[in-house]
């Protein structure tokens, strides 16, 4: 595919007019809308603003196949253009390979397996379509990641492990006898109880580390950056001692329940991500089980 050093998209695409101007209530946004990040709005401020792989880069997207800083795009007024910065992968714009362009709303952006538009959008319908997507991402009754969600996730963390060759690992954790409280307090209370127990393990589990209901009174944890077994097993056991010494109150009835967690830890390898995240899941899940086989209210993992 031949590369452009310049295209000038106002002479190529077909767009409504009435998109093109900035008021002072619409503002242009970069949209994802396919690869890991999709469904993630970014708000284009007047300058530059970089794109990558790093940390650093000003819109961060975690796509093996985009460079760390891969590119720019850069708000004048209103104009908006974006440059290559000289990725392994290039940066595609309405499906040409592009060193600079100007960028008009509707446009298709492609970088690596992500692909994106620009698109002008009000305050009122960017909270209208956070509320849509946090409806599809998290768990109603707990507002933790739900599970079709956490395993989105997980697969990102899963194939950025592989790629540095560093270790991964997974907590799974469910409630000792959840069904008696459910029979002896009611459903309510066993949900109020699922409820507080979430707040309770997000307050006592590292902040960088995904959290998210797994299904019934079952939750899991994947735990990120530098882990080791050992440093696993006392993160699950501060957690598991919160849950223990708390009591779970509601009117006239207090509850007190406990917890039993398994997980397994591995280094990442070659293989499909998806393949080694469920391979993951069910030894934590053999690992649970173990737990509850010698006497619940405890910690386990594999040899």
């Amino acid at each position: 595919m031949k590369e452009s050093q310049f295209i000038d998209l106002s002479k190529t695409a077909t767009v409504d007019d009435k998109a093109l101007v900035f008021t002072e209530d619409r503002h242009p946004y970069l949209v994802i809308y396919i690869g890991n990040a999709s469904g993630s709005r970014h708000k284009l401020n007047s300058g530059l603003m970089s794109i990558g792989r790093s940390p650093e880069a000003d819109i961060c997207i975690k796509d093996d196949r985009i460079s760390r800083i891969h590119c720019v795009i850069e708000r004048t007024g209103n104009t908006i253009t974006i440059e290559d910065k000289g990725s392994t992968n290039g940066t595609y714009v309405d499906a040409r390979k592009i060193s600079r362009a100007r960028l008009l709303p509707g446009v298709a952006i492609q970088l690596g397996h992500s692909i994106m538009k620009i698109e002008y959008k009000t305050e009122a319908e960017i909270r209208s379509e956070k509320r849509l997507l946090q409806r599809a991402s998290l768990d109603a009754l707990t507002g933790v990641f739900n599970r079709h969600h956490f395993n989105k996730l997980a697969t990102m963390e899963m194939a950025y492990a592989s790629r540095h060759k560093l270790p991964i690992g997974v907590v799974l954790m469910d409630i000792d006898n959840f069904k008696r409280v459910n029979d002896t307090y009611g459903h309510q209370t066993g949900d109020l109880v699922l409820a507080q127990l979430a707040n309770t393990v997000i307050e006592n589990k590292r902040a960088e580390d995904l959290f998210g209901r797994y299904g019934g009174d079952e939750f899991i944890i994947l735990p990120r950056g530098e882990i080791g077994k050992e440093s696993i097993k006392v993160h699950c056991e501060r957690i598991r001692k919160a849950i223990e010494g708390f009591e779970f109150c509601f009117e006239d009835k207090c509850v007190r329940i406990t917890l039993s967690l398994g997980f397994h830890l591995t280094k990442a390898g070659n293989s499909d991500t998806k393949a080694m995240l469920s391979d993951l899941i069910g030894k934590a899940d053999q690992a649970l089980y173990l737990a509850k086989g010698r006497g619940r209210n405890r910690t386990e993992s594999l040899p």
